[in-house]
């Protein structure tokens, strides 16, 4: 829960910001600006209480507040990256352009960055729904057959969750005719009892090798108990901490839990990967499940395990707020390769918090996993 008074706070504070300047720039009178203050104070607390309303309420109530409050996050988060460039050159512009600093102070301004705002946010709406696909090939001589492999992460089942989009999502995996599908974690986010319908979309995936998954973060702060039946109603089997054979192929699947906080994590990912893969065969294609794409060189890589999968960083999901998320994370998405052995970061599939996606697609990953000698190995 703290976290998410981190995020109210600074939610307040780039409003804040966003106002003053409108008030410079709209001239507007004390009273104006005093009861606009408290209407996105009020908007602040409307945020907060997204996270604070019994999950016994309908989705029918709880929705339409949480697309409200985080859309509002994401409209208020692109005025003030407009509002703020906007004063570093209205400040430059007063040393070395005098007469034209008024210009960016006025009322024609503060239409302009409005405008840019909600073109924006427009933007990053349409852009959560283009789901793209990333593939890559692998070749091994422990496999015994070809098998594809679909990866689905951070789709954050909740109150936010467009069913139409989860249905375009589920054709998407189906066209790529994946013999398994992995759900790497975040796949729950809120309200996990009424998330059975979405469960119900999902299952319908339906690999011929089944559907299996790892807890991530957020599994872990809706609880362990309804997270794990949420993965049930989707039909997938949980691996926490634990392994499981794809039989006839050669390829064993790894899963390890998220340790469920937000930092200082990776010992603790690192020290569950060793635990997990004592409980491994090395004479099998071994593919790790890990939610956060941590600990691969600490531990990943030297136990030989050949891949593993992760989401978590949603490519930053709002640009340029990604170099923020790229200060804490060195794998961002898409695919990485050292000494023959392969990471593989997804974007996500959905959104966390504003329901956009700025120059952050989303994307499934698809792996070919190809005997050496087989069909397609050349």
């Amino acid at each position: 829960m703290r976290f998410y008074l981190i995020f109210t706070v600074i939610f307040m504070f780039m409003l804040l910001v966003v106002l003053l300047q409108i008030r410079r720039q709209a001239g507007l009178s004390r009273r104006r600006f005093t009861l606009t203050l408290l209407g996105g104070l009020a908007l602040s607390l409307f945020l907060a209480s997204t996270r604070f309303m019994p999950e016994t309420w309908p989705m029918a109530v709880a929705r339409p507040a949480w697309w409200i409050g985080y859309g509002a996050f994401g409209l208020v988060a692109y005025m003030f990256l407009f509002q703020v460039t906007l004063l570093v050159a209205e400040t430059g512009a007063r040393l070395a352009l005098p007469r034209q600093a008024p210009v960016l102070r006025s009322r024609r301004a503060m239409l302009a960055v409005t405008a840019m705002a909600v073109a924006t946010v427009a933007w990053g709406v349409r852009e959560a729904g283009n789901l793209r696909v990333l593939s890559r090939r692998m070749v091994s001589p422990k496999l015994l057959r070809p098998v594809r492999v679909a990866v689905v992460t951070d789709l954050h089942l909740g109150a936010l969750t467009i069913p139409s989009r989860l249905r375009d999502l589920v054709a998407l995996v189906r066209a790529q005719r994946p013999d398994v599908v992995v759900l790497v974690g975040d796949m729950v986010n809120d309200h996990p009892d009424a998330l059975e319908p979405y469960a119900a979309i999902l299952r319908d995936m339906r690999p011929e090798l089944g559907m299996y998954g790892v807890f991530g973060n957020h599994e872990r702060y809706e609880g362990d108990a309804k997270s794990a039946r949420v993965f049930q109603w989707i039909g997938a089997e949980l691996l926490r901490n634990r392994t499981a054979v794809l039989p006839g192929t050669g390829v064993q699947l790894l899963g390890v839990d998220d340790p469920g906080r937000s930092g200082g994590a990776r010992e603790e990912i690192a020290q569950e990967i060793r635990s997990v893969a004592q409980a491994s065969d090395p004479n099998l294609f071994r593919i790790l499940l890990n939610h956060r794409p941590e600990a691969w060189r600490e531990a990943a890589q030297p136990l030989g395990i050949e891949l593993m999968l992760s989401g978590h960083t949603h490519r930053g999901q709002l640009y340029p707020f990604y170099l923020v998320v790229r200060l804490f994370n060195e794998f961002m998405g898409g695919f990485y390769e050292e000494n023959g052995q392969v990471l593989g970061v997804s974007a996500g599939a959905g959104f966390w918090g504003p329901p956009m996606r700025v120059l952050a697609p989303p994307d499934i990953l698809v792996l070919d996993l190809v005997p050496e000698n087989g069909p397609g190995a050349g």
